[in-house]
């Protein structure tokens, strides 16, 4: 719900610079159709956001309070059921390890929780 809030006002917050982005488009290139200044601002504003983007969903900067999946394998017992992924682990899975690294079963993640407790 968090990267979801995060996109949205990105878009919100670049609605503006956007309109003004295309004006300036218009009158930079002289065009006088809409469509198709929209369509050269939008890819040029879609080229220069892809980083913001990228850094919200794939850097793991935006920590995620709890991530479920319905189907998914333990990777600390292997049971087979509703997994987890524990609060602060990356959003996104890096190319480094097997995609179900960090979801654990709600015993396994119960276990961990306790265990962060314990060390606090």
């Amino acid at each position: 719900m968090i990267k979801y809030i995060l996109y949205v006002l990105r878009w919100t917050v670049l609605a503006i610079p956007g309109a003004l982005f295309f004006n300036k488009v218009r009158e930079l290139l002289h065009i006088d159709n809409v469509y198709l200044a929209m369509i050269i601002s939008q890819a040029m504003m879609g080229a220069m956001v892809y980083f913001v983007d990228r850094l919200i969903f794939t850097s793991g900067a935006v920590p995620v309070p709890w991530e479920i999946r319905p189907t998914g394998t333990c990777a600390e017992c292997g049971r087979v059921g509703r997994c987890y992924r524990m609060p602060g682990e990356r959003c996104c899975e890096s190319r480094d390890e097997p995609p179900e690294s960090s979801f654990v079963c709600e015993k396994c993640a119960r276990r961990k929780l306790k265990e962060i407790e314990q060390h606090r």
